[in-house]
């Protein structure tokens, strides 16, 4: 009889790890508002526009390489932040990301849009410029909005 005790585990400590794993996510939880929400749905959506910016021009002379990983630098940075008790801080790293990915962007695409204007190669913008500019824009448009909203609650007193 003995012999069974000693070969079964003792659940108890996987299950005062669990709870303490479970209290640790409500206390990061606790305090955020819905901007905190806001700001993780836009961390995954700046990482998927970098990944389409990136499928559709890799191989392209047009492609910059650090508007991308500015993006994804910043992406990065703001889920930090935001598991952080500096939440609040994370919405406006992830704005200055992908308006300083926007501004790469353009610096690297700036030649395509001067050739077609001129009408030297092209007559038209293409889908996938047109697509990774409205994506880049969006992004920038949907960070400044999300600047303004609340991420942290307030303290009840």
């Amino acid at each position: 009889m003995r012999e069974m005790w000693k070969k079964s585990p003792n659940p108890l400590p996987k299950q005062i790890e669990e709870e303490s794993r479970l209290e640790t996510g409500n206390r990061v939880l606790r305090n955020k508002s819905y901007g905190f929400y806001v700001t993780l749905v836009l961390i995954a959506a700046t990482v998927a526009v970098a990944l389409v910016y990136t499928a559709l021009y890799h191989s392209s002379r047009y492609m910059s390489w650090t508007a991308m990983a500015v993006m994804l630098v910043g992406a990065a940075l703001s889920l930090v932040l935001a598991l952080t008790p500096q939440a609040k801080w994370a919405c406006a790293v992830l704005a200055l990301a992908n308006f300083v990915g926007l501004l790469f962007y353009i610096y690297g695409i700036y030649f395509y849009v001067s050739v077609v204007m001129v009408g030297i190669q092209a007559s038209t913008f293409n889908w996938q410029f047109q697509l990774c500019t409205v994506l880049f824009v969006a992004m920038l448009v949907l960070n400044l909005v999300n600047v303004f909203l609340k991420q942290v609650k307030d303290k009840e007193a």
